[in-house]
């Protein structure tokens, strides 16, 4: 799968739609998706209306609806967005790992894996609001959440599962399927800004350092995925 190119100006994005589609109307498509990104990361998927997204970007609702048909609609063109440009990104250093290492390391596929997300959330406040809306998302609507969690995550997710089972021969499919779920409920964690390594530290560390946080987690996660076979089971 080829990354996803970045900077495609607004011109392109029109000459890609077809002839008739007004560059006014890519912007203000653009903008309510914008301003539901906003909201729904502050708000969630529930205390979000089609109401308030209309006042905050100040158009009608009957012209989001024309854009995206319902707020499911357009809370999963929200998450779909940047969601499936990091799932593009895993990809992409994924297949160079792959390229240039039989067997790629734990570590090297830990940081490819996690990387991508640290990134966004440094991209600015689109991305830390994605990253907002990522990290509640087991509390929205599990008809929502479900399906836009599989539809954007589960081919690159089974790939990595597939290369840390190669990377280790010895340890069961169970634990390699149990770990990466446990390194997923991590960085997730680490990414939502709800730590409490300040109060339990008494101010000695923080996580305000995000490449820090980075690092450590990294480490973490590679020695737990490396650890021997759980016994037992």
């Amino acid at each position: 799968m080829k990354p996803v190119q970045r900077g495609t100006s607004l011109r392109a994005k029109q000459a890609a739609r077809g002839p008739g589609r007004p560059l006014q109307d890519l912007n203000t498509h653009a903008a309510i998706l914008d301003v539901a990104e906003r909201l729904f990361a502050r708000l969630g998927y529930v205390g979000t209306s089609l109401r308030m997204i209309a006042d905050s970007a100040a158009v009608t609702q009957a012209l989001i609806t024309y854009y995206f048909g319902s707020k499911e609609r357009l809370f999963e063109a929200v998450f779909k967005r940047r969601g499936l440009e990091l799932a593009a990104r895993r990809h992409a250093l994924l297949d160079e790992l792959l390229a240039s290492h039989d067997r790629p390391s734990v570590e090297a596929l830990v940081r490819a894996y996690v990387t991508p997300q640290f990134d966004l959330k440094k991209s600015g406040p689109g991305g830390l609001a994605f990253v907002r809306i990522q990290a509640r998302l087991h509390n929205e609507p599990e008809e929502v959440a479900f399906r836009l969690r599989r539809d954007v995550y589960d081919e690159a997710t089974k790939r990595y599962i597939k290369a840390l089972g190669d990377a280790l021969p010895g340890v069961s499919a169970a634990d390699v399927n149990f770990r990466m779920m446990f390194m997923i409920g991590t960085y997730l964690y680490m990414i939502s800004d709800v730590s409490r390594l300040d109060e339990l530290s008494d101010g000695a560390f923080n996580t305000a350092n995000q490449d820090e946080v980075l690092e450590r987690m990294v480490q973490f996660l590679k020695g737990g995925i490396c650890a021997p076979g759980t016994p037992g089971v």
